[in-house]
This record gives C-alpha cells, sequence and structure tokens, in this order.
C-alpha cells in the first residue's frame, strides 16, 4: 500500500543509469554521465513528479544526481537545483569504476562490516552516515516548515542509508536507477517505502507507480 501523500515528508530519487550502472561496476565518487537509458529515466521522474508538488530540489554534485534533478527541475518550471557534495555518494575509494563481482564485493564486505574503517582511497560507513543522516533531517525540516516536501536527488547508498535508518535494514527499499522512494510519517514515526520505478527494457521503455 503506497504512503498517504499528505503524510510524505520527503522524496528520495536514485539518478538514472550510467555506464558503470549498465556494466555492474562500483560508482563511488567516480563521475559518470547519464546514459541514453539513463536520461530517459531522468524524463520519467520529470513526468512522475509534474503532479506532485515538491518545495525544492537537492542532489549531490555528481553530474548524474545533477543532470537528473535538472531535468524533473525543468519540468516543474526551473525550479532550483541545488547541488551538494555533502549528498554523494559511499566513497568506495580505489573499488570505483572497477567491476562488481563475488570477490570485490567480498572485499569491500569487510570494510562495511567494520563501520570506523576508512575504505582505501575513500572514506568509512560511519563518516557516509553522519553527513547523510542530517541531509534527511534537514529535508523534513522543510517540509515541516513549509508543509511541502522536498525532494533528494541522490545515489544507491543513499536509498541504502534511508532504509537503514527506517527499517533498519539497508536493502529494504532499495531502487533501481531512476526510481524514487517517500519518507512519510505513520503511527508517530518516519517510515519508508518505494513509490516508483522504471521498466528495465531500453530507452523507449515505460515506467509505472507502484501500487
Amino acid at each position: 500500500m503506497p504512503p498517504n501523500p499528505d503524510n510524505i515528508v520527503l522524496y528520495i530519487g536514485r539518478h538514472g543509469r550510467t555506464s558503470l550502472n549498465a556494466s555492474n561496476s562500483f560508482r563511488g565518487n567516480a563521475n559518470p554521465p547519464l546514459d541514453a537509458v539513463g536520461i530517459k529515466e531522468a524524463h520519467e521522474l520529470a513526468d512522475f513528479f509534474s503532479s506532485k508538488q515538491i518545495s525544492h530540489i537537492f542532489c549531490s554534485d555528481k553530474q548524474r544526481a545533477v543532470k537528473t534533478a535538472e531535468i524533473i527541475a525543468q519540468s516543474k518550471g526551473d525550479c532550483p537545483v541545488h547541488k551538494s557534495e555533502t549528498l554523494r555518494a559511499l566513497d568506495v575509494g580505489t573499488f570505483s569504476g572497477t567491476p562488481r563481482n563475488a570477490k570485490s564485493e567480498a572485499a569491500l564486505q569487510k570494510y562495511l562490516d567494520n563501520p570506523d574503517t576508512k575504505i582505501p582511497g575513500g572514506e568509512s560507513l560511519n563518516e557516509f552516515k553522519a553527513r547523510i543522516g542530517p541531509c534527511f533531517a534537514a529535508g523534513i525540516k522543510i517540509c515541516e516548515e513549509c508543509g511541502v516536501p522536498p525532494l533528494i536527488v541522490g545515489h544507491s547508498s543513499v536509498i541504502h542509508e534511508a532504509g537503514s535508518l527506517t527499517r533498519g535494514d539497508h536493502k529494504s527499499v532499495l531502487v533501481q536507477p531512476g526510481g524514487v522512494i517517500a519518507l512519510f510519517i505513520k503511527d508517530g514515526k518516519i517510515q519508508a517505502e518505494p513509490i516508483f520505478k522504471p521498466l528495465k527494457v531500453s530507452p523507449d521503455s515505460k515506467a509505472k507507480t507502484i501500487t
């Protein structure tokens, strides 16, 4: 059951696809642009948000997030896009741009299982959590003050953190590139739920709202 729109306090969208997503490689602090599918997904996100009120749009300063946010903003009458390094993905350091496979994922997992240990060339999981959590809190505060939820356009690790904070399971609300989750209030608590996902077929594929 999707959340009551009146209870939504923050939207978190995942940027569209890049070549590194398509090749199943780690992204982290890498800065690839959207590919053709990613551009299509960004426009599908714009269509999704065309009927929804958004007070602000925030995104990481990586071009995949910025382009996605700008396409959405254009559909909202050039709503200002606020870029921030704070919203960057978990910096996986030397893993960035390398293929994901059983061996590399196991190697990275050792650092995730020891969240105070820095990933070589990157940051620790707890450093990432310490910068992302306040972004969620700030977004919710904006909604409380103006009555309209803002949108964060971020990365998969940002979605992971939303699941971790609201459900205690970092995979619980994960969406693919071009997907959206909502943070909302239910029974006095902040909860999270996926509300939109693109169909992974081709640049001409259609997206759908999750019901």
